[in-house]
Parts: structure tokens; C-alpha cells; sequence
């Protein structure tokens, strides 16, 4: 049997071997997992793999923002926390549609979105403004219709983190979390998007999670009682369980064949896939009892793949054009939603403290465009008294950090500038939740995107909203 299909390795250009990734193609794994490289560096090797595979590919990645966050020079799109101020369907919806159409177009047929854990935990370092919103409702009907745009444009889509990552406090890159969530909590909060939204997934990725309160022994990548007991025969769900990616360390050495044995019907990313391959072959002529598993995974793998060739992604003739439209539209309807209550004037000196901690030199987006617009911007010196700060914060998830929010120097200088100023207006398009514990603050605004093309349209926005 081609039990080397259940296997997706990943591929991290500048770290990733070339000549692996032919071999592994050559050998016939279902596909990959794409991070990082330009747009022509991952076109140029998708075409390649394709064709040396025995059969065609599945070709994943993270788009969850669009492809910027990933390929430098291609736009950045709004977060689905930012989506989520809107309450905007159709928003949600164009978003899928411009990612799955510049997706395709580099030879990524799959998506590993939408998210659909909860933004119901300020302090969760993984989550924050990956998700669309605290809630289960608002999840469903955003993801819904990211879902569709993505089909539209012609790509896969992937629902995650099962059963919920929103309620935890640590990073599956980093450590196991766990869901201290009672199961009727878990019923009506996260599991909720999931049961209305099953028969739209093409397939849901199963985290590396303890949800104690479902299986108190296991992760959810490698339970039993969750994948085949919960999605499979309570969920009614029909299509791939794909795991989160096993190279995360929240795994702790587990061994993927046992994630596989337990009811994924796709490994992700494991640590070595050339061993990976051997031992899940071992494992299938061992127990010929898991070869109906593997027979299920290749068919809706097949139907997939024969889904995806029967579709016509619908026209848009100017990418660019319309992703910096709906950065526009999506800052207009944040600030109207926000309803930011604060007059300036023109001639007022802007004192601006930038926390970030890439400590760039060069202004943001945002502060050129008011610059060009003729803003007078001083960058913020300790202790000098101010007549208008605005502070800026740009910091949010990443994977393998293991901390969001500010740090306690940043709250420090941050509490410091505030105390000299007149007024004060606190930006964050980084994570949402970064005003906690500050006192004094005169307006806050957590807009949760920094895609250069947001920041200028925010800009843009506000130096009519604010009668500057």
C-alpha cells in the first residue's frame, strides 16, 4: 500500500535540504508543508516536486494573513482579530478569496485555515490576533465565509486548532498546553464553530493539546478518544484529520505512527520523514487491520485533489490593487466601529514612542503617512514632558516565542511617557491586549493588523476622522 501518502514533510527554505525534498517527492509522499522563500523560489521548487511525484501533490501553507507574513514583497492582509472588529462577512470572505487566488498561483492548492479557536485568553501567546474573535458565534459565521473564499479561489481549506487552542496559556511550539475547560464549557465555546461548520471542511487540524476534560493521558494529535471517538463517530466528520505540525515540542518525543494509530489521517511535518516513511510502512504490515486507514486517507486525498482539478477560480485581474482595497475597507470599518473620540490639530507636535522590538531606525507605515500629510513627529526622549503622545505597538504571536503583550521595560518606558504627556493615544497593531495594567492612557485603539498596506490606510483615516 502507498501508506508514504499519510506523510507531508515540511519544507523551510533556508533550512531545508533541496535534494531531500526530490527524494521524498520521488518517493511518493502526499505532499508538503511550504515556510518562507520568495514567490519564485517556492513556485520554481513546487513545479519541481510536482513533477518528479508519482502522482499529484497536496501543497500546503500557512496563509493565515495572507502570503505576505511568509513571502517578502507579496501583501499582507488583514488578521482575522481585526476581521473580527468589523463583524464583516463579506470582508472575511474577500480575504480567502484574494489568499486562495495568489496561493494557487505559486502552486499552494491548500490552506491551513481559518482559524477557529476562541480569542477568549488576552495572556495565550500562540493565538492572540489569529483568531477572529471571543466568540463561538461570531467565529462560525467569519470562518464560514473565509472558508468560501478560499473555495472560491480555488484552494482547500483546513479549520484548527481541534479541539480549541484559544483557552491556553503557554505555546504548543514550546511545551504541551493544557485545557482546563469542563466538557460543557468546551460543548458550547469551542467545539461549537467546529459542529457548524463540519460539513465545510475539507479537512481540521488536530492540536498538540491536553484537554484534560476528553483524554487526561493523551495530546489531541495522539488521542483516541478525541480524533476517532469525538470528530469521527460523535461529529460525524468525513474528511482528513490532519496533525498540527510534529515538530513542535509540545509532542516531547512522541512517536508519530502512534498519532496515525490514534486516528490522523495526515502526519505533518515530522522530524525525520525519511523514518517516519519506514516505520508507518512497518507499522501497516504489522497490523494489516490499519490498511482500511490508510485506504481512507489516500481516497479523500484523491477526491480532494480531483475537487480541486474540477474547479475554475473565479477571475480578479488586479491583485494588488484589490488586496489594498480590502486593507482600506477593513481600517475604515475598525474605526467606525471603535468610534475613537479624540481632536487634534494639525500644527500640535506629535511626541511618538515606537514599542517594538525589532528597534528599527526607520518610521513605520503609519507615521510616514501622517509625516507626508504634514505631522510634525518628535520620537519620545525619557522624562520630557510632552503635549501629545502617540505610542505604537507592533509586537504579537510568533511561533517559538512563548510570550505576547509587553514585556516589563516596555510597560515601564510606555507608564513613564504617559505621566509626562498632556494626552495620549495608544496604537497597537500588534496584539489587542497590550493596554492592560496602563494608567492614564487617553484613548487606546487595537487595531491588530501591521500590514504596510493597513498602517497606511489607518493613517489615512484618522487624519480625517480626527479633524487634524
Amino acid at each position: 500500500m502507498k501508506t508514504n501518502r499519510l506523510i507531508f514533510p515540511g519544507f523551510w527554505f533556508g533550512k531545508s535540504s533541496v535534494e531531500d525534498a526530490k527524494k521524498l517527492a520521488t518517493l511518493g509522499v502526499g505532499g508538503f508543508c511550504f515556510y518562507g522563500g520568495t514567490p519564485q523560489e517556492l513556485k520554481s521548487l513546487i513545479d519541481i516536486l510536482q513533477s518528479l511525484a508519482p502522482h499529484q501533490l497536496l501543497m500546503a501553507a500557512d496563509y493565515e494573513t495572507g502570503l505576505g507574513r511568509w513571502h517578502e514583497g507579496l501583501p499582507i492582509l488583514p488578521t482575522n482579530y481585526t476581521l473580527g472588529l468589523t463583524d464583516r462577512e463579506d470582508l472575511a470572505l474577500k480575504k480567502g478569496f484574494l489568499t486562495a487566488i495568489q496561493a494557487r498561483e505559486l502552486g499552494i492548492n491548500w490552506v491551513f485555515a481559518p482559524v477557529v479557536d476562541l480569542a477568549d485568553t488576552p495572556n495565550n501567546p500562540i493565538v492572540n490576533t489569529r483568531a477572529f474573535s471571543a466568540s463561538p458565534k461570531v467565529v462560525s459565521r467569519l470562518a464560514r465565509s473565509f472558508s468560501i473564499g478560499l473555495s472560491d479561489g480555488g484552494c482547500l481549506n483546513c479549520f484548527k486548532h481541534f479541539p480549541g487552542h484559544g483557552s491556553t496559556k503557554q505555546d504548543s511550539h514550546l511545551t504541551l498546553p493544557e485545557v482546563t475547560k469542563d466538557l460543557q464549557q468546551l460543548k458550547e465555546e469551542d467545539l461549537l464553530p467546529y459542529r457548524e461548520l463540519i460539513t465545510r471542511a475539507d479537512s481540521i487540524m488536530v492540536s498538540h493539546l491536553l484537554v484534560k476534560c476528553l483524554d487526561n493521558k493523551m495530546p489531541a494529535s495522539f488521542s483516541k478518544k478525541i480524533m476517532l471517538d469525538l470528530l469521527r463517530k460523535t461529529m460525524y466528520y468525513k474528511g482528513l484529520i490532519v496533525t498540527d505540525a510534529l515538530t513542535m515540542k509540545a509532542t516531547n518525543g512522541l512517536n508519530p505512527i502512534d498519532a496515525f494509530k490514534a486516528g490522523a489521517d495526515v502526519l505533518l511535518c515530522p522530524e525525520d520523514p525519511f523514518k517516519t516513511i519506514k516505520d508507518l510502512a512497518d507499522a501497516v504490515k504489522k497490523d494489516t487491520g490499519l490498511k482500511d486507514r490508510v485506504f481512507y486517507s489516500i481516497s479523500t486525498q484523491e477526491m480532494m485533489l480531483a475537487r480541486l482539478n474540477s474547479t475554475h477560480p473565479l477571475p480578479c485581474r488586479n491583485i494588488e490593487t484589490s488586496c489594498k482595497q480590502l486593507n482600506k475597507e477593513t481600517a475604515y470599518n475598525v474605526l467606525q466601529k471603535l468610534n475613537l473620540q479624540i481632536t487634534l490639530n494639525k500644527r500640535c507636535n506629535i511626541t511618538y514612542l515606537i514599542l517594538d522590538d525589532k528597534n528599527s531606525e526607520d518610521l513605520p507605515p503609519f507615521l510616514m503617512t501622517l509625516k507626508e500629510n504634514g505631522f510634525k513627529l518628535t520620537p519620545y526622549k525619557e522624562n520630557k514632558p510632552s503635549t501629545f503622545l502617540l505610542a505604537l505597538n507592533f509586537d504579537d504571536y510568533a511561533a517559538f516565542k512563548g510570550t505576547v503583550n509587553l514585556n516589563d521595560k516596555q510597560k515601564e518606558v510606555l507608564q513613564k511617557a504617559i505621566d509626562k504627556a498632556k494626552n495620549s493615544l495608544f496604537i497597537s497593531f500588534g496584539s489587542p491586549y497590550v493596554n492592560e495594567g496602563i494608567k492614564g492612557l487617553g484613548a487606546f485603539l487595537p487595531l491588530a493588523s501591521k500590514g504596510k498596506d493597513f498602517q497606511i490606510a489607518i493613517a489615512q483615516n484618522l487624519c480625517g476622522f480626527l479633524n487634524f
